[in-house]
């Protein structure tokens, strides 16, 4: 009858409480004096409404509280038996309208009080109380707030100007944001370097400026309302952007940007690229664009001077002569990486175009081609490669097409791989093709790396040729 597990070590015993839920952690404050204050040391908390409001066994999660009031008065009483102790990190999901403002802000204070780094809110996606607001203000409630995401509410601008130094990352999901929000946040968080904003409903325009601006990453993804950006951020290094239609950008100062992503779903923005974004940005080193293949028109093309890096998905693609993307390689003089990727096939006429000569490539190292199913302009490109990047490195072939998927983030996309007879014509027309020394040739279904999830495939293995 001896109580082996109330003999373990505070540390333990916060351990193991710590694995519970936020609400069964609070609970063990009842089984004996011995635990009574054990769940206060738990640094990660995390709660809904319907933690917060008693429920007799049986209801569901449906259930639906008749006030947002009650919400907060329990949320505030939890607080309060928390008091003195530290919540590094706080996760609510909650309903809310205005009637509960004050006492959300109270609530806010107290976290603050509280250490809290990590602050996490999002709305009840099926509450008929869909009025959950934060107000920029808030931000200076919290001291030491490092992390803030907001998801599925309202971010309100504000006139105070209190200011919140310690705030480094900001995430919007699913976010309503209301004209001058955006300029409030950068304006009440000076040390902000990171700021993500995914589905939110966005003004008409945004506007990220200022002269001491400190953010450095910046990530729209599929925010509709929003038809122009601009952009006076002397510190930003990466913008990516996402978003079924084109919007007008206006880079009036980006000094310091180096790495550009730009996916527009319901257009072919290839011209956009090799015009306007040249000559906003010709002193990119990374450059990573998804476009339609089915109007690569030949027009002027300005000069990306310092560009490195390169990655260009390529879908809805017909056939179309690749050898058209020379012209841009071409303007790129001291690139060192491209990766080609093709993607959604599409069976239509051979667009002509004549034979260019070949213009010696004097940076490129490494060549990836993606999707690649060895038809005649994909061996017409790939052969292209080989005789005129003089130091290439590495050329990879590969039938998977690789896909870029969020920040920093790539995935392959399973296909079935070539017959026995494409792999073997593949590997016989290019092998020992290459006019420089060191290149080597890789090809496969997939590469072997962890990018790769989906299933395996007998035909996987590598044929490297060396020359």
């Amino acid at each position: 009858n001896e109580d082996l597990i109330s003999q373990l070590s505070d540390d333990i015993l916060i351990l193991i409480i710590s694995r519970l839920s936020t609400r069964d952690a609070t609970r063990t404050s009842l089984l004996a004096r011995r635990w009574r204050n054990l769940y206060r040391y738990v640094t990660e908390i995390e709660l809904s409404c319907y933690d917060l409001l008693e429920r007799a066994p049986g209801i569901s999660r449906s259930f639906r509280p008749k006030s947002s009031d009650s919400v907060m008065n329990a949320l505030d009483s939890f607080l309060r038996l928390r008091s003195g102790s530290k919540i590094p990190s706080f996760r609510l999901t909650a309903c809310s309208n205005k009637s509960a403002t004050d006492r959300f802000e109270q609530c806010i204070s107290i976290l603050g009080r509280m250490d809290v780094e990590s602050f996490f809110l999002e709305g009840c996606r099926h509450s008929y109380l869909l009025d959950l607001s934060f107000s920029c203000h808030l931000f200076s409630k919290m001291p030491l707030l490092k992390k803030i995401e907001l998801s599925n509410c309202y971010l309100q601008s504000s006139l105070r100007s209190q200011c919140n130094n310690s705030i480094q990352n900001l995430v919007l999901m699913d976010v309503s944001v209301s004209p001058g929000a955006i300029e409030s946040v950068l304006s009440n968080c000076l040390k902000l370097h990171s700021l993500m904003m995914t589905g939110c409903a966005c003004p008409s325009k945004l506007s990220f400026c200022g002269p001491h601006l400190e953010l450095k990453s910046l990530y729209i993804m599929e925010c509709e309302g929003v038809k122009e950006i601009e952009f006076y951020a002397s510190n930003l290094v990466i913008f990516e952007f996402t978003n079924p239609v084109q919007v007008d950008f206006i880079f009036d100062h980006v000094p310091q940007l180096q790495s550009t992503y730009i996916y527009i779903f319901e257009k072919n923005i290839f011209p956009y690229v090799c015009g306007k974004l040249a000559v906003d940005l010709p002193d990119l080193k990374s450059l990573n664009f998804a476009t339609r293949g089915d109007n690569f028109q030949e027009s002027r093309i300005n000069m990306f001077g310092n560009l490195r890096r390169l990655y260009i998905n390529v879908y809805s693609l017909p056939k179309i002569h690749l050898l058209w993307l020379t012209s841009f390689l071409h303007s790129c003089p001291l690139l060192q990486e491209f990766h080609l990727t093709m993607n959604i096939c599409v069976h239509g006429p051979l667009v002509e175009k004549e034979k260019q000569a070949v213009v010696f490539h004097s940076e490129l190292k490494k060549m990836e081609i993606g999707g690649f199913r060895g038809t005649e302009y994909e061996m017409e490109f790939a052969l292209y490669i080989l005789k005129s990047a003089i130091s290439l490195e590495i050329m990879n072939i590969n039938r998977c097409p690789k896909v870029y998927s969020g920040p920093d983030n790539w995935r392959w996309e399973y296909v079935h791989s070539w017959s026995e007879n494409t792999r073997a014509r593949i590997q016989t027309e290019l092998q020992g093709q290459a006019v420089s020394k060191t290149a080597q040739l890789t090809v496969q279904h997939e590469p072997d790396d962890p990018l790769h999830s989906g299933p395996s495939c007998s035909l996987c293995d590598a044929c490297c040729v060396q020359r």
